[in-house]
């Protein structure tokens, strides 16, 4: 997802970019996180453009503001190692909070002079998983920042910051994609034209969850589409061998399913030529579908070799459509 772009994001960053070439930055700010709408990406770059020496540069001379890190200076170069000394980020472990020592060395650090000279950067990510004891810490260094200290604070529940934390926090509100929006990311992104509302409506606010649900089914009906032509071929790890002939079963049924409802599949439409009457089909789904776990079962046995099996079995799968085909004559 690293090149993935978020055009609704753009709003919120022209936003922050004025502010900053403004000079009127706060040095805490406050945002709902929501790694789905792509926060992270947004507070990354604007971290990358705090600590950009080219940036610091302009500024100093009352050159043109640039537009993002120039990507070329050696803290730009550092941020991409990803070994910039002057960037903290802390977030909570798994079912964990985010402790006072964290907090507090996180504290002691900032105090010092900047490595590179320029400005310091401390993301701290689902903040309203601090401790009490990590909050009350937190508020004390909001209370008197650091000079040329950045402070980026992103919580899920945003609302449960302590009000004291959200007193001294410039909050943003984070913009959502709307209809148009997310119907042409997705399209970019995924290849595929959605027409299903309630799914768009969904993506609205969790727009990557399901740019990667759109993905992993168009990765599996392009394998379905493959026995199709009659280019299946498995790898020689039984495991990947099992993983791929499941995912082309599950397509198979789903396939098969649809001919029930008096659809033709397009991925048949588009792969199968001289596609049979619907009952023709369904049958030949449904005869690949149980001779397909008969081979599941099989290529577990010791002694089998899969990639012959499977190879067997795609091309009767083909050879089945294909006489279907035929027999609408």
């Amino acid at each position: 997802m690293a090149n993935i772009g978020f055009p609704w994001l753009r709003p919120l960053w022209q936003q922050v970019l004025s502010a900053a070439a403004g000079q009127r930055l706060p040095h805490a700010i406050g945002l709902q996180y929501s790694q789905d709408l792509g926060i992270d990406s947004f507070l990354n770059q604007l971290a990358a453009y705090l600590l950009c020496n080219s940036v610091s540069n302009q500024a100093s001379i009352g050159a043109s503001p640039l537009k993002k890190a120039c990507g070329t200076c050696k803290s730009c170069l550092l941020w991409q190692a990803g070994t910039h000394p002057d960037y903290l980020r802390i977030e909570p472990e798994q079912g964990k909070q985010i402790g006072v020592d964290l907090v507090r060395e996180i504290a002691h650090k900032v105090q010092q002079t900047a490595s590179q000279g320029g400005n310091k950067v401390v993301q701290i990510i689902a903040a309203d998983r601090m401790t009490p004891q990590a909050a009350n810490a937190l508020l004390k260094t909001l209370e008197e920042p650091p000079e040329n200290t950045y402070f980026q604070i992103a919580a899920v529940r945003y609302t449960q910051l302590l009000p004291t934390i959200r007193s001294r926090l410039l909050s943003y509100p984070v913009p959502q994609p709307n209809i148009a929006e997310i119907s042409e990311w997705l399209k970019q992104h995924a290849g595929i034209d959605v027409a299903d509302t309630l799914l768009l409506e969904r993506a609205q606010s969790a727009p990557l969850q399901v740019l990667a649900e759109l993905q992993a089914n168009e990765q599996s009906v392009q394998l379905l589409a493959r026995v199709c032509r009659g280019e299946f071929t498995v790898p020689k790890e039984l495991e990947s061998v099992q993983q791929q002939l499941k995912i082309v079963l599950k397509e198979l049924q789903l396939a098969h399913r649809e001919t029930l409802q008096g659809t033709i599949p397009v991925v048949l439409s588009a792969n199968v030529r001289n596609l049979a009457a619907l009952t023709t089909i369904s049958k030949a789904l449904e005869n690949a579908y149980r001779s397909g776990i008969q081979i599941l079962r099989t290529v577990q046995n010791a002694g089998v070799n899969p990639q012959i099996l499977i190879a067997a079995w795609s091309a009767d799968v083909v050879r089945s459509l294909n006489v279907a085909a035929v027999k609408k004559g």
